[in-house]
């Protein structure tokens, strides 16, 4: 360690990819003041009244497909876009710090395959398995 460190960034852009998190939310919402046991039970019937409704339980009106399952408490629902670069094996990357969110103090380096964050299924395609059940 300790030398200056070369990466391809080509080749890194060319691997990057571009995930669209998506949940399936209740319809209607539900009000912010509404109990737990409410949300629970909302989340608990909400395939049954997908069913009644005649709607998609896998995509939006748009065609949109769900990414995961939202609670039913929306404030906690993840909505994001995230930028993956996959650079697994790339001897480059033994030398890269760990840093915080600021970027400024460094740290324990600790990496997740995609597979393990449940973003990608074994076979690459992006996971329909919902990792919070």
């Amino acid at each position: 360690g300790g030398g200056a460190v070369t990466l391809d960034w080509e080749g890194m852009a060319a691997r990057a990819r571009v995930y669209a998190l998506l949940p399936q939310m209740p319809s209607p919402l539900p009000h912010p003041n509404t109990s737990a046991e409410e949300l629970r039970r909302e989340l608990r019937d909400r395939p049954a009244v997908i069913e009644r409704e005649g709607r998609d339980p896998h995509c939006d009106v748009h065609g949109r497909v769900y990414t995961h399952i939202s609670t039913a408490n929306v404030s906690n629902t993840i909505m994001a876009v995230y930028l993956c670069l996959d650079l697994t094996g790339w001897p480059e990357t033994k030398e890269l710090p760990a840093l915080d969110a600021g970027g400024h103090q460094t740290g324990r380096r600790e990496w997740k395959s995609l597979e393990d964050l449940k973003v990608l299924d074994v076979h690459g395609r992006i996971a329909t398995e919902d990792p919070k059940q």
